[in-house]
């Protein structure tokens, strides 16, 4: 039981830092910020610490969800714990995905551009902030997409430890 909770309980932690990550941090700091350069690199900053909370949530659900699939290999609710297990892999996939390859790649992009404010016409920066932006949405698509799959796992989660 206990673990089933603390699965749950990653899994609303994961669940709820990125909303509170996408409504009530990310656009109040573009907004309130009197740079894009400035609210981008505080934004990048509070995203590394982000995906480190998620790192810790996924881990921790991960875990659970092997040993209570384990545990209960003959329950009644097997097949249900195995695909909570696909879809927090799935998400963890993703999680690394989106938190090493596309936000490295973003770094080097966002030292090219150097100033979101004031654009270069140079090409080096035209293709770089081409790049940045094709980048960004890919993350933010990303993101949604774990969020939705975070949430099913949540639900999942919850029947299984209601169910025993």
């Amino acid at each position: 039981m206990i673990l089933s909770i603390l699965k749950s309980l990653s899994l609303g932690v994961w669940l709820g830092s990125l909303l509170m990550l996408g409504i009530a941090v990310a656009a109040p700091v573009f907004q309130q910020l009197p740079s894009r350069t400035m609210a981008g690199n505080l934004n990048a900053i509070i995203l590394g610490k982000m995906n480190m909370i998620e790192w810790v949530c996924g881990v921790i659900t991960f875990i659970s969800s092997i040993i209570l699939l384990a545990m209960n290999w003959n329950g009644e609710y097997r097949m249900l714990r195995i695909i909570e297990l696909c879809l927090i892999f799935l998400t963890i996939t993703m999680l690394w995905f989106y938190s090493s390859k596309m936000t490295g790649r973003m770094t080097v992009l966002r030292a090219t551009i150097q100033d979101f404010d004031t654009p270069r016409q140079t090409t080096e920066y035209i293709e770089a902030k081409k790049e940045f932006d094709d980048l960004h949405k890919r993350y933010t698509m990303f993101v949604g997409i774990n969020m939705l799959l975070i949430t099913s796992a949540f639900v999942i989660s919850v029947v299984n430890t209601r169910a025993g």
